[in-house]
């Protein structure tokens, strides 16, 4: 009886063997089928044209909680933000460098509140100067500033001077009969052990990208020509105090790439410090011009002149520098044009707009922004969202942008 279940249990189990052999191509298929994508594919399948065409956005405001500590707040200004302010490796800490005290603020972003203070030295062997023009965090907690002469030092956050940039004028400007101020618009990149910057010298019409090793010992100078356009929309008027208006470069390293961007138009110059190459690069941007297009003079003789001339710039377009985002692994970049005067005392209006960029600066989004009283130039992504520095009844605060990206 034993032996007769057991052979009948074998045949049983070899008619189940025999149609899962039929069945077991079936279940493949269809798990291949119904496998999920990996998020590339799926990001190409599912990822709109023009990823901004439906952006919604919020906007919350907080405040710095400073304790019974008064921050000051006269470099709350465009320039300030992007000389003064500088933020952690992880985001998790906000450093204000307030030049007239020469204290270094130290803010949590996740209790909002004034950590610390740092005294600096003004004179002195860790004395930083007098006209400090920009001060900045770094990734490995230090920080470095450089002042209105073109020099330059690593500090700790105690405010100890840890070395001087000495830069080697006579291998990086031999070409040059005049001294270019090397440290203008320093930046520092720890990871790639380099230093860049746009060497300046006043009336020099040719801009270009200062790409130095071993804290400027060693290095080169690559000619940046596409943006000699820039200076065909300058303006200099010389007599009863003088006044200028020049546009604005920008020189960042949001991410792993080194950008170069001017106000002047869309185009950007990218320099990849891991293949030591430079390229240029346009964006076919249709909501917005891709650069200036109306030439002015260059050099006026009255105030009235002046203003005539700035007025022919205010409705050309204005290209802002770029923001990364870790979340959504994009740049993203602002845009502004003035709209027409009605007459010369009219206040002036502006058009907004906002662009997206992969990773690879390929572009991938455009939208005009309705509701904005003003961009927030100078700030930084945290979490997913734009904080932009705001001065709330002179307390420190944050426009904190939050961005909905709907698809279709």
């Amino acid at each position: 009886m034993s032996m007769l279940m057991t052979s009948w249990a074998l045949r049983y189990l070899l008619l189940i063997f025999r149609g899962m052999k039929k069945l077991l191509p079936l279940l493949v298929l269809l798990a291949a089928c119904s496998e999920k994508p990996n998020s590339e594919s799926s990001m190409d399948e599912e990822e709109p044209k023009n990823i901004l065409e439906n952006l919604t956005y919020s906007i919350d405001t907080i405040l710095v909680d400073p304790g019974d500590e008064l921050l000051n707040l006269k470099d709350l200004s465009v320039f300030g933000k992007r000389n003064y302010f500088s933020v952690s490796k992880k985001s998790d800490y906000l450093y204000f460098f307030d030049r007239h005290s020469f204290l270094l603020n130290e803010i949590s972003l996740e209790s909002l509140e004034l950590a610390n203070i740092y005294p600096f030295e003004e004179e002195g062997p860790d004395g930083i100067g007098r006209f400090v023009y920009s001060f900045q965090s770094l990734s490995n907690g230090n920080f470095y500033g450089r002042d209105l002469f073109g020099k330059a030092w690593f500090f700790t956050k105690q405010g100890k001077k840890i070395a001087e940039v000495e830069f080697n004028k006579e291998e990086l400007l031999q070409e040059f009969s005049f001294e270019l101020n090397l440290a203008n618009h320093l930046l520092v990149d720890l990871r790639n052990d380099k230093l860049y910057s746009l060497p300046y010298f006043h009336n020099f019409k040719s801009l270009l990208l200062a790409i130095m090793e071993a804290k400027g010992q060693h290095g080169r100078l690559e000619a940046l020509p596409k943006f000699e356009k820039s200076f065909d929309y300058s303006i200099q008027f010389d007599g009863d105090g003088g006044e200028s208006r020049v546009e604005q470069f920008f020189l960042q390293q949001p991410n792993d790439l080194v950008l170069v961007s001017c106000t002047v138009g869309n185009a950007i110059y990218i320099y990849d410090p891991e293949l030591d190459s430079l390229r240029y690069q346009e964006f076919h941007h249709e909501l917005t011009p891709l650069e200036k297009n109306e030439k002015v003079k260059n050099e006026v003789f009255s105030r009235m002149e002046f203003q005539t001339e700035a007025d022919k710039l205010h409705t050309q377009i204005n290209y802002y520098d770029f923001y990364w985002d870790e979340i959504t692994q994009r740049y993203y970049r602002f845009a502004s044009k003035g709209l027409p005067l009605a007459n010369v005392d009219s206040p002036k209006q502006y058009e907004y707009f906002m662009f997206a960029y992969d990773k690879e600066l390929t572009l991938k989004g455009e939208t005009k922004l309705e509701g904005f009283s003003e961009l927030p130039l100078g700030g930084f992504f945290k979490d997913g969202k734009l904080w932009s520095y705001v001065n709330v009844e002179d307390e420190l605060g944050f426009a904190v942008f939050s961005f909905d990206f709907k698809k279709l």
